[in-house]
């Protein structure tokens, strides 16, 4: 088999556009069920440093068990059905708009010959136009997820409703160009560096595999930390922004928490819940891609 029939095959491609959106969608609400507790410790953390919660956790293991004794199995599933519909949302359209945007970056060029520029390009802004409309769904899973008493808010529609009563439509928005830069930064780097290991795992004589579960594996753990590496910082300050609540205005903006960041915190405290955040993002990605590899080529449509 040559190497120029394996690079045609290796993108994340399918037949038709709602093809992508459902393959997307699988994997992302797979990804986000299973994923939740760790997402919920990484917020936590991120939290506790800023001030923003009375409790306080020195790491993931101390933060781990307190959730457990003071709220609980249920307090490591809080802001799952905001998660849920971020994934279905948020989710489906980052990944399923992905291919879309790399025929309108590249044009005619084939996709074998797309460089890594276009690929970055697709993914920074499927990513931001993903993020930005959708990004209410994270608002609400950052408070429900930093709500220990768990009395903020009785659900998802509560909290969408009572946000936009009580601090307008806006309120729905807050953090939301830390989201889409997180987000951007995210995709991009996640897509492209998954489309890019791909590639060369494929073409790499001695990795030895195809275009198989195996080389899904390998380039969804690469693509999981170095995502996590790129965007912990903005993902800090996105968790930070997005809990803040009228009268309880920490931050003028997401400038502005970095910078008290860095001078309260150090580098270090950009960093914050990086571990928990890889131990997410890493399961997350792997689940993700996996999933939408195996459903497009399953179901037969893989381009």
């Amino acid at each position: 088999v040559s190497v120029l029939y394996w690079i045609r095959k290796m993108s994340i491609a399918t037949k038709h556009p709602w093809q992508g959106l459902a393959c997307g969608a699988a994997g992302s609400m797979l990804a986000d069920t299973m994923c939740t507790p760790l997402d919920v410790v990484k917020v936590r953390l991120q939290l506790s440093r800023s001030g923003m919660l009375e409790e306080k956790y020195n790491g993931i293991m101390e933060a781990t068990v307190k959730i457990r004794k003071m709220e609980g199995v249920r307090g490591f599933f809080k802001g799952l059905s905001p998660a849920l519909l971020r994934a279905g949302t948020y989710g489906t359209a980052r990944i399923g708009l992905y291919e879309p945007f790399k025929t309108i970056v590249a044009g005619d060029i084939p996709k074998k010959d797309m460089s890594l520029g276009h690929k970055v390009a697709a993914g920074l802004g499927s990513g931001a136009v993903a993020s930005f409309i959708f990004t209410p769904c994270d608002v609400v899973k950052i408070r429900m997820q930093g709500d220990r008493a768990g009395t903020r808010y009785r659900g998802l529609t509560h909290a969408l409703t009572t946000i936009a009563s009580t601090e307008s439509f806006t309120g729905l928005y807050k953090g939301a160009s830390a989201n889409v830069g997180r987000a951007s930064i995210c995709a991009a780097v996640e897509l492209t560096t998954y489309d890019e290991a791909k590639q060369l795992l494929i073409r790499s004589p001695s990795w030895g595999y195809t275009d198989s579960i195996h080389t899904h594996i390998a380039a969804s753990i690469i693509a999981g930390f170095v995502s996590t590496l790129a965007s912990q910082p903005v993902d800090l300050v996105k968790s930070r922004l997005m809990n803040q609540h009228t009268g309880a205005k920490l931050y003028s903006g997401p400038i502005d928490c970095l910078v008290k960041t860095l001078k309260q915190e150090g580098l270090r405290g950009t960093y914050a819940g990086f571990w928990p955040s890889y131990l997410r993002i890493g399961p997350h990605t792997l689940i993700i891609f996996v999933t939408v590899e195996q459903l497009r080529h399953y179901a037969g449509w893989a381009e």
